[in-house]
């Protein structure tokens, strides 16, 4: 089966051999090529599927997680708000209350929008983290 792998802005094309009944996930992570992928969908003789056996897939859709983790984040700075991308370890936790420094800026977490949903308090791991905002 043909396995798309993302690394940030450019994608490789691979294939994956796997037994028929495997079963596949959403979310699963299985290895590939050397490196730990993520499947993030996965296409099925009846469509998109969250889960199907590796004998009815057409094509999976992965993040390599070989690499750093990317993570969005807002600063509300003097009345603008201004935007950038940090890099972070996988296993990182993000905390309402830290303090980030990035090569552009430097801020507090004030909310954390997650995967789930908005945190005003409280923690999450990196993995689960669609953006960071912030204030000086």
């Amino acid at each position: 089966m043909k396995l798309i792998v993302s690394r940030y802005e450019r994608s490789q094309c691979l294939s994956l051999e796997l037994p028929a009944g495997r079963m596949l996930k959403v979310g699963e992570l299985i290895e590939a090529g050397g490196e730990r992928v993520r499947i993030t969908a996965i296409d099925s003789r009846k469509g998109r599927a969250f889960a199907a056996p590796a004998g009815e897939v057409r094509a999976v859709w992965g993040v390599s997680e070989s690499m750093p983790l990317r993570i969005k984040y807002s600063v509300h700075i003097a009345g603008r708000t201004v935007s950038g991308t940090l890099e972070t370890s996988r296993s990182r936790i993000f905390r309402v209350g830290e303090r980030v420094v990035t090569p552009q800026h430097v801020f507090i977490i004030s909310t954390i929008k997650t995967r789930g949903g908005v945190l005003r308090k409280g923690s999450a791991p990196a993995g689960e983290v669609v953006r960071l905002y912030g204030r000086l």
